[in-house]
């Protein structure tokens, strides 16, 4: 498959993931406001946060990411005029070799990338298509989710099952 087919299906799932990642924090605080766990006085049963400050990228052993990388770095760095916020994310990118989210930034500041092929194997981009199919899927599981996603019989299974299993139980007002 072209590079350009595996942009567009990444650019597909990536949407797919952030839409579920936003439905993720309305479950959670709906289910937060309706549960709590059994044998503490916490009211949050789901507390995850994201941490704000990102670690340096790390050595790259691939010399055409790090390429494109620089390439990428000289028009988002705050420092020659760039946003703060693209060049984070262009650190997350780097750090995880995510060939596929740096193409997308380069389309975005009109970069060409030259032999874009040979940066990746279509094995490389099919893992990182999967991975991204798994973190959404993965948020999925949750027990917000179930319970958002649940029919109200589904629902009633699912509070013994809470119970049973986790030790949340429905907040009594």
């Amino acid at each position: 498959m072209s590079y350009k087919k595996w942009i567009y299906k990444y650019k597909y799932l990536k949407f797919d993931f952030d839409e579920v990642k936003e439905l993720r924090e309305k479950y959670n605080k709906e289910f937060n406001s309706k549960f709590k766990f059994k044998d503490r006085q916490e009211d949050e049963i789901i507390i995850p946060e994201e941490n704000e400050l990102d670690p340096p990228p790390k050595k790259t052993k691939n010399k055409k990411i790090k390429e494109l990388y620089k390439k990428l770095s000289k028009k988002v760095h705050p420092d020659k005029g760039g946003d703060e916020k693209d060049f984070n994310e262009l650190n997350k990118f780097y750090e995880s070799e995510n060939i596929l989210e740096m193409a997308i930034k380069a389309e975005e500041f009109d970069l060409e990338i030259e032999d874009i092929d040979e940066y990746f194997t279509d094995e490389g981009f099919s893992n990182l298509c999967s991975k991204l199919e798994e973190e959404t899927e993965f948020i999925k599981t949750t027990l917000a989710w179930k319970w958002a996603t649940a029919s109200e019989e589904e629902k009633k299974i699912l509070i013994v099952l809470f119970e049973t299993k986790y030790g949340v139980i429905p907040i009594t007002k």
